[in-house]
């Protein structure tokens, strides 16, 4: 980490959006002051929860939490613009509020973003832990120690998110965003760019995949680090929701995608199609027709999205099947 001096100087604003959840709020806020470089704003969104009574707890965690609190629920895209319109650092990462950061996230990305000066975006590979408790109780946050990264880590039982490659986040990074789950706490950045953009107010679902595509198709660079340093809850807030629900939700995003020519590379508009033409005929949402006209004037494209999602299927059971074993 020797070149992470280079960008000490730099202020980190971390933007966590919240509703109704004080208990995993406070261990994800834990996570970001266990930090081994210190992140100078932590601005907590709250986006019209019920009851503000535990919002001074939470402020009372570090001087440097900043409350913000909406009259009107908006969404999450709202909360999140609203933490960007506010942000005062020079860097910054997004986290939401039943999500953990690994330790050694801050101090990894500056020293990526010290050592590598053309690149935007340093994008974390990230570790799943399923809770059984109900989302009202809190984890034990992550404890400073010699070596806290590895210390927290080793205290709990994860499974890692199967791996992005290296080539397709950094070479076409709008082809990662579509095909993987990258998640919005895997990724810090530089704020300067973010520039005018801002996550799309009107999605419900993949507003995060459309806002890392819209900053790919605006010529942005992206890096990636090995370091499991995102770490995503499974819990029984986010593990019940309907798979029609998300099948209808999600569609938004995708045409959203295609209608504005943020999928520059035909396979990348294919596969688009493919997943609104999947999800319309399973919803019976209709506009079926237009997809599959698309889908099946590409037959090359389309022989070669198979065998991705054939070789893709084989790569994750062989890396469940090695999680299994460690």
């Amino acid at each position: 980490m020797g070149s992470l001096s280079k960008c000490t100087a730099g202020q980190v604003s971390a933007i966590i959006p919240t509703r109704n959840r004080p208990a995993l709020l406070r261990a994800a806020i834990a996570s970001v002051l266990a930090q081994t470089r210190h992140v100078d704003q932590i601005l907590v969104v709250d986006d019209a929860s019920d009851s503000t009574a535990w919002l001074s707890d939470i402020e009372a965690m570090s001087p440097a939490i900043e409350i913000v609190r909406r009259d009107r629920r908006g969404g999450v895209s709202v909360a999140r613009n609203e933490g960007l319109a506010r942000a005062s650092g020079d860097f910054l990462f997004f986290l939401d509020d039943d999500d953990l950061v690994a330790p050694r996230l801050v101090e990894t990305g500056l020293a990526n973003l010290a050592m590598h000066p053309e690149v935007d975006l340093v994008f974390f590979r990230y570790r799943i832990v399923v809770s059984t408790e109900p989302s009202t109780r809190a984890v034990a946050p992550p404890t400073m120690a010699s070596d806290p990264a590895s210390e927290w880590l080793a205290s709990m039982r994860f499974g890692t998110g199967p791996p992005v490659p290296r080539a397709i986040l950094e070479g076409r990074p709008s082809s990662a965003f579509i095909r993987y789950l990258l998640p919005v706490h895997s990724g810090f950045l530089r704020r300067s760019a973010v520039g005018e953009n801002c996550f799309p107010e009107g999605l419900r679902q993949g507003e995060d995949t459309y806002f890392w595509i819209a900053l790919a198709a605006a010529g942005r660079r992206f890096l990636l680090d090995d370091h499991a340093y995102a770490v995503v809850r499974r819990h029984e807030g986010n593990t019940t929701r309907s798979r029609t629900r998300y099948r209808l939700e999600i569609q938004p995003c995708y045409e959203k995608l295609l209608a504005e020519g943020l999928l520059s590379f035909p396979e990348d508009v294919l596969l688009a199609h493919l997943k609104l033409l999947l999800f319309k005929a399973l919803t019976r949402d209709g506009g079926v027709a237009t997809h599959l006209k698309h889908v099946l004037a590409s037959p090359r494209l389309l022989a070669g999205e198979l065998r991705f999602w054939l070789e893709n299927l084989v790569s994750r059971l062989r890396h469940q099947a090695r999680e299994s074993l460690a």
